[in-house]
């Protein structure tokens, strides 16, 4: 059994396009799982870990339904942290064969074999101090090391300030990280925050050799969630 987010008395699987990182303006079908193991202060999708929303069971075999409602082929698993329930997975990917699959994770549990050799692209954001959980939490060196091994990741960091970028940048040497692994994106929950973010993290990028990641859901939604 899978554990989703429900979002208006539903589980959460919507179609949309990827809001960030580096398939950002793609097309995709989003399944929500519920569940995280850090408390992010900033975390825009907290009803689905928090306790104020509960969470809705589903059989891989429903979970595959709901997904199979859309034309797209491109799944995104995210949460909350998907890998909490990555015992559940597979199952539910095996009934998706035609599916590319991204998955988000905040990198501090590592995907078994199965899932390393099924997913096609990790989604990596590892969460600086800035997030409000202790770093002993969240800052699993080995883990992020192994899946920068794969080629198959890419490691986002939310800065707020340039002391953050350079955070960031230590944590990624520390890992192994190449620098062209790594994409900034603007700590912003409103397209207020967003507008007034956006240009500044820009210039870090330009000034570190890094990628830029947009929040394209929130520039074009705002804080609008199921999008």
């Amino acid at each position: 059994m899978l554990t989703l987010a429900q979002l208006h008395g539903q589980p959460e699987i919507f179609h949309s396009i990827q809001g960030e990182g580096v398939s950002q303006g793609t097309p995709c079908v989003f399944l929500r799982l519920a569940g995280c193991n850090l408390a992010c202060s900033w975390c825009d999708t907290a009803y689905s870990w928090n306790g104020t929303v509960p969470g809705v069971r589903l059989t891989p075999e429903k979970a595959a339904e709901l997904a199979l409602r859309y034309p797209c082929r491109r799944l995104v698993l995210t949460g909350g942290e998907p890998l909490i329930q990555q015992k559940a997975l597979p199952a539910l990917l095996r009934l998706l064969p035609d599916h590319a699959v991204e998955l988000e994770t905040n990198g501090t549990i590592m995907p078994d074999a199965e899932l390393l050799e099924r997913i096609t692209q990790f989604n990596v954001s590892p969460k600086l101090p800035h997030s409000g959980n202790e770093t002993a939490r969240t800052w699993k060196p080995d883990i992020l090391r192994r899946l920068a091994f794969t080629e198959k990741a890419w490691f986002k960091f939310v800065v707020a300030c340039e002391e953050d970028v350079k955070t960031a940048l230590r944590q990624a040497s520390g890992a192994d990280i190449p620098a062209e692994r790594i994409l900034l994106m603007p700590l912003a929950s409103t397209r207020a925050e967003l507008d007034a973010m956006r240009a500044q993290t820009v210039e870090w990028c330009l000034r570190y050799g890094l990628r830029f990641s947009d929040r394209l859901h929130i520039a074009i939604w705002d804080s609008k969630k199921g999008v």
